[in-house]
């Protein structure tokens, strides 16, 4: 071979070895490209869509979670603090083909309502994709005071919501008037609200909730609207500190008017202008409330945080008794502030006098200002004979108006007690009958000569199979009581319910003849009625409660009334003289009240 044709082999040799050294990078280029391409495209595309970003104070966005590429699991709101969320997540899916490719869409949405104004920020939101966790990319929206929408009269638009509190400054426990109204220049044909306020750090009473509008005309900065108070709440602050009231949120169906002329001869209102119906969600603005607590210096001992102001009234009645009978302490006490955190007054009685528990009533107060008159009337029973002075009754509370602690007062009260006749001839607190029945308390096992019995022949003795059946009885016993146990708790409580009359009726025959104690079977024949109906183990029943048990089981308001009074009657009988004449009345009254009662119950 020529040296010239040898340098042309080589020459092609080499050509091709850098042909084949340049190629692999390049399909190594290729590969890589084309895997990123592909992982890519099975990645789904998450996209946060807004309405708007830039709204009006009051005004709603939709918020929207769309994925090109897979199923959306899930959403977290976490962060979300800006906004409140009026409805959803509404969720919707779409399944489409192009060009032989198929593609599928999902998205949750939701309606939210900014709770301030300023530059809010949407974070970034954790979405769950067929299992795979990513997270979307913050969005901004800007929201517009209402008077700095773009108005020049500064009015916020057709139709708005508007919170309205009568102090943004209060002490801890003084009433806040808050009320929200619908201002609207346009027909109104439907509304409901869809958020509450979530009220935290206040107790709250319903002051006012119209289930209809009551539109009334109204001037804001020289333009004409309709207004209307959708709600009214009273609200007492229990902490102190900075406080803040909840937006709240409706929608209302608006008709927007067309767009042809007007007739002169009828106002924005005119039935004969209906456009159409439009849905729009309006919220009040958060209220800021400053609260104050209650001044440290010379604050009473026994202040129990009542706030407002108020009077105390009491009176004893009779005030001169016989012992073992029953006078009546009744204290009042009105005025304004929240009397469900009112505490009864406790009383501190001398030796010698008995008190039961209080009965206690409330009537409310008609108006914006939550108030009322509280009712509290004591039972005590003297058990021994003198004169007794029961202490003045005290009720601090803060008085906000003139920002200093008031007191309250009632009394003091003297009761004199005069002896019994009885009581007199024997020892203190027992009648010559009482004594007289103490020597019947002793019941003697065995008062006779005692029998000896002589044992019997052989080792198999009565003794001994009385133990055998004892030892017998031991082991068996605790079998036989678990079945006991379990029919009882089977059968127990209906055995108990049919039997239920036939008791009481028992026990009003054994109350004997002494009005007293027929008036206090009374009272123990009716628990003891309502127990084992029931199937309960309460001890005593208020009057209240008997008439609410007595309306779940469908018994008629005739009889429910005609048994609460004569509850009633019989407890005021304990405790003063009566007739056994009377007394034989009101059992034989009660056993045929009874007998109905148990006719007309149910379930």
């Amino acid at each position: 071979m020529s040296s010239a044709r040898l340098l042309r082999v080589r020459a092609s040799r080499r050509t091709g070895l850098d042909r084949q050294s340049l190629g692999r990078p390049l399909i190594m280029v290729a590969g890589t490209t084309l895997i990123l391409a592909v992982t890519a495209a099975a990645q789904p595309l998450v996209q946060v869509i807004v309405s708007e970003t830039k709204v009006v104070e009051g005004s709603s966005i939709t918020l929207e979670v769309r994925s090109e590429r897979g199923d959306i699991r899930s959403v977290s709101l976490m962060g979300l603090e800006d906004f409140s969320v009026v409805s959803g997540p509404a969720t919707s899916r779409s399944v489409q083909i192009i060009n032989g490719t198929l593609s599928s869409t999902s998205s949750h949405s939701w309606i939210l309502l900014p709770r301030k104004t300023g530059t809010l920020v949407i974070p970034a939101l954790e979405v769950n994709v067929d299992g795979a966790t990513g997270h979307t990319a913050p969005v901004s929206i800007e929201v517009l005071r209402a008077s700095a929408a773009g108005r020049a009269d500064g009015t916020p638009g057709p139709v708005y919501l508007v919170a309205e509190v009568d102090k943004r400054q209060a002490y801890r426990g003084e009433q806040i008037t808050v009320t929200w109204t619908l201002y609207t220049q346009l027909n109104i044909s439907g509304w409901e609200l869809t958020s509450l306020p979530n009220l935290t750090g206040f107790w709250t009473e319903e002051l006012f909730a119209p289930s209809k509008l009551q539109l009334r005309e109204k001037l804001v900065n020289g333009r004409r609207y309709y207004s209307s108070v959708v709600r009214r709440q009273a609200l007492f602050p229990t902490r102190s500190g900075d406080l803040e009231i909840d937006p709240l949120a409706m929608k209302v169906g608006v008709q927007a008017r067309s767009r042809r002329q007007r007739d002169p001869f009828f106002n924005n209102f005119s039935i004969f202008d209906r456009g159409r119906v439009q849905q729009k969600i309006l919220s009040s603005s958060a209220v800021a409330i400053k609260v104050l607590p209650t001044p440290a210096d010379q604050r009473p001992p026994d202040y129990h945080g009542m706030v407002g102001r108020y009077s105390l009234v009491g009176r004893l009645d009779p005030k001169l008794v016989t012992q073992d009978e029953a006078a009546t302490l009744i204290l009042q006490v009105s005025g304004n502030g929240n009397f469900k955190a009112l505490e009864i007054p406790t009383l501190g009685l001398p030796r010698g006098l008995e008190l039961f528990n209080p009965k206690v009533r409330h009537e409310p107060s008609l108006g914006d200002i939550v108030g009322g008159t509280t009712t509290v009337e004591y039972v005590i029973i003297p058990r021994q004979a003198g004169t007794f002075a029961i202490a003045q009754i005290a009720l601090p509370y803060f008085d906000p108006a003139r920002r200093r602690y008031e007191l309250a007062t009632a009394g003091p009260f003297t009761l004199t007690v005069r002896p019994r006749s009885e009581a007199l001839a024997t020892a203190p607190g027992f009648s010559r009958r009482e004594v007289a029945l103490l020597g019947k308390d002793i019941r003697f096992v065995k008062s006779g000569r005692p029998r000896w019995l002589k044992s019997g022949e052989g080792w198999y003795t009565p003794a001994l199979l009385m133990l055998n059946l004892a030892t017998l009885f031991f082991f068996v016993a605790p079998w036989m009581g678990a079945r006991v146990r379990s029919v009882a708790t089977v059968y127990g409580p209906k055995l108990q319910a049919r039997r239920a009359l036939s008791s009481a009726l028992a026990m009003l025959g054994k109350a004997g003849e002494e009005p007293g104690a027929v008036h206090a079977a009374i009272s123990g024949a009716v628990t003891g009625y309502l127990n084992q109906k029931l199937g309960r183990t309460t001890q005593e029943y208020s009057l209240s409660q008997v008439g609410d048990v007595l309306d779940e089981r469908q018994v008629s308001p005739a009889v429910r009334d005609e048994l609460l009074g004569l509850l009633e009657r019989a407890s005021a009988a304990r405790f003063a003289p009566a007739g056994s004449q009377d007394a034989d009345s009101d059992r034989a009254a009660l056993e045929a009240i009874l007998e109905r009662v148990e006719e007309q119950w149910r379930g």
